[in-house]
């Protein structure tokens, strides 16, 4: 399991929304403006009889093998296609122009494939509120 801490922003009886701070190291990292991680994010969750309420800090919690297969699917399979169709093109015996354009066809397919895959409930990392921290 992964997990990340928030504080609850708003919450009625069927539903919380947690805020997720940036870590203190994006602050001065020079792409935290790109990456997206250094702002805050709000993630809407099942409340389930949790009883927190706003200004709470909560644990939330991801399978991490979940996670790993959707990074897996979103980002080897364009370059699993790049390299499938390098070889094949290579194995044709193409010239060079001929094996960048199979490389970037296979890389193309290779991101439609992920794209279809992407959507497959399996592979939708499901976040869920793990116990309140009682920390604060």
């Amino acid at each position: 399991m992964m997990s990340r801490s928030g504080r609850v922003v708003a919450a009625d009886d069927h539903r919380l929304v947690v805020r997720f701070e940036g870590a203190s190291a994006c602050g001065s990292c020079r792409a935290n403006k790109v990456c997206g991680s250094g702002s805050a994010t709000e993630l809407v969750l099942d409340a389930g009889g949790c009883g927190s309420r706003v200004g709470d800090q909560v644990d939330v919690d991801v399978d991490a093998s979940t996670a790993f297969r959707a990074l897996a699917v979103a980002y080897l399979l364009p370059v699993f296609g790049l390299l499938g169709g390098m070889g094949f093109a290579s194995a044709l015996g193409l010239a060079d122009l001929g094996v960048a354009g199979f490389s970037f066809a296979g890389m193309g397919m290779g991101l439609i494939v992920s794209r279809r895959l992407g959507r497959h409930p399996s592979l939708q990392p499901a976040p869920r509120l793990a116990t309140p921290n009682l920390t604060d």
